[in-house]
């Protein structure tokens, strides 16, 4: 986020970068050379052991292509940009995100030249230059976030904005001094129009200064009024960087600003939060050359959101063919006990309101869903959706199919074409959802599941729609692959004992 001259720091880095490249390679070749000798010297029969490797001057090519790769892969991937913000965790992921890229290309580079030398080796020197380049920019970090601890090395920075955001991002300065910034004012650019306005402006200001004073002695607690003190403040106090803050009401003022530090020299960074809304991430992209701001609710973390859709066509597709013989018992026995179709199909919403047919083994006897308006009266969920204990239009065997939701089975085949996901809120029909009040429709933001929180907690015996949406949102906000799996087994003991089930 902040502009700091570190471009001694970045040529420091390239030139350790390449140290560690050339060292690693020698490292690698000598040290797999010798696993060979004391695999022979004690007969220990290593597998990763391997034949003997070529002479070092044949693997020279492995260096030039992995000094190049490196080169490209650590750039682009801003490995030499500031470390001011970054943590320990993000240099590690570069180091060996750069280092699985490179074994990769090696790899398929040797290949399509059709040189043989060892992969061992390649894949030994690719771990080794990952964990010397995270650990090189880990004590990198350190160092210059000691020295900045001692007041060395600061930025000086004045925050355009006296609300929230301004409150938030203060805070979170002036606990890390080892960002290195130094706040020097901040500046209120709302126009006056009328006295009244201007009173209520000057009581803000007096309220925000007491906000500030538990920051005492870290920063300063200068408040501006006006584009024209900004631009003065900028020469005054050595400005570095202005940060603007609460800006949807001051947007051509912060326009003047903007240009007058184009003018100055002096970078300028708008907070992405513009809404202030607890429950919107926002995050920047670039669609050519316009820069974008984005604004979702959680989850947006596409790469893991990619996981977890790879783990449901793993998973389900394993399912159904394991469970085919079982899919056919059952279709026989609802056959046997019952007349009409083995499965039932009705069309539910999925993920932001797409409509899709959701598959169930049949449960209830044929036209079901033409008595429904007959028994609404005997709802006992509170909202739209509808759930009745003892619904007289489940048969015999429907009732020993939902106990254990063994009904729900086909819905393997939703998973496995992208409908529906193992874990997620489970889908509603159409009707439902034309009844939802507009918080309810955050549910539709993820893809629909077999199971879910609600599932888990009670099942069925939870009575209070809002209390279902609630432990959807919940679930939502907080979601993480690792809560899916807690979510997975803690549904087959509920599956198990039928817990909640009607």
């Amino acid at each position: 986020m902040l502009k700091e001259n570190w471009r001694l720091i970045s040529r420091l880095e390239r030139l350790g970068d390449f140290l560690i490249i050339v060292t690693s390679f020698f490292i690698s070749y000598y040290g797999r050379d010798s696993l060979l000798f004391w695999d022979k010297l004690f007969g220990w029969n290593l597998p990763f052991a391997g034949p003997e490797l070529a002479p070092l001057k044949d693997y020279f090519i492995v260096l030039i292509i992995a000094l190049v790769l490196y080169a490209l892969t650590l750039s682009i991937m801003g490995a030499y940009g500031s470390m001011r913000l970054s943590s320990p965790w993000r240099l590690l992921q570069i180091s060996v995100a750069s280092s699985a890229f490179v074994f990769f290309a090696l790899a398929a580079t040797l290949f399509l030249l059709k040189i043989d030398l060892s992969r061992s080796f390649i894949l030994l020197f690719c771990i080794l230059v990952g964990l010397l380049l995270a650990l090189e920019r880990f004590a990198v970090l350190k160092l210059l976030r000691f020295w900045r601890k001692r007041g060395k090395n600061f930025r000086n920075l004045l925050i355009c904005g006296v609300g929230d955001q301004a409150l938030r991002l203060t805070s979170e300065i002036a606990l890390r001094p080892e960002l290195g910034v130094r706040i020097r004012g901040f500046v209120d650019l709302r126009e006056v129009k009328s006295p009244e306005e201007h009173a209520k402006i000057l009581k803000e200001i007096s309220e925000f200064r007491l906000n500030l004073q538990r920051y005492r002695g870290r920063l300063s607690r200068r408040v501006l009024f006006g584009v024209a003190r900004a631009e003065t403040a900028l020469k005054q106090f050595a400005i570095d960087e202005v940060i603007f803050t609460d800006v949807v009401s001051v947007v051509p003022a912060v326009q003047e600003v903007v240009f007058a530090c184009a003018e100055e020299g002096v970078r300028t960074t708008v907070a992405a939060d513009l809404f202030s809304v607890g429950m919107v991430k926002s995050a920047m992209s670039y669609f050519g050359g316009m820069p974008l701001i984005h604004f979702q609710t959680p989850p947006g973390d596409q790469w893991e959101l990619n996981i977890k859709r790879a783990i449901d066509v793993i998973i389900s597709g394993f399912l159904l063919v394991l469970l085919a013989p079982s899919f056919v018992l059952i279709g026989i026995l609802i056959a046997v006990t019952s007349p009409g179709p083995i499965l039932f199909r009705q069309r539910r919403m999925g993920l932001n309101g797409r409509l899709f047919y959701l598959y169930k083994f049949r449960s209830m006897r044929i036209n079901a869903e033409r008595e429904l308006p007959v028994l609404k009266k005997k709802n006992e969920m509170r909202g739209p959706a509808f759930k009745m204990k003892d619904d007289p239009r489940v048969t015999p065997f429907g009732r020993f199919l939902r106990r254990f939701s063994l009904d729900e089975l086909p819905q393997l085949w939703n998973v496995f074409i992208g409908d529906m996901s193992l874990v997620g809120p489970r889908p509603p029909v159409p009707g439902e959802v034309s009844m939802y009040e507009r918080k309810d429709r955050r549910r539709l933001s993820m893809r629909p599941g077999l199971t879910c929180t609600w599932q888990v907690s009670g099942r069925n015996d939870i009575a209070d729609f809002d209390s279902w949406v609630k432990l959807d949102l919940e679930y939502i906000d907080n979601w993480s692959l690792s809560r899916d799996v807690s979510l997975l087994l803690r549904t087959v003991p509920a599956v198990l004992f039928g817990q909640g089930a009607r």
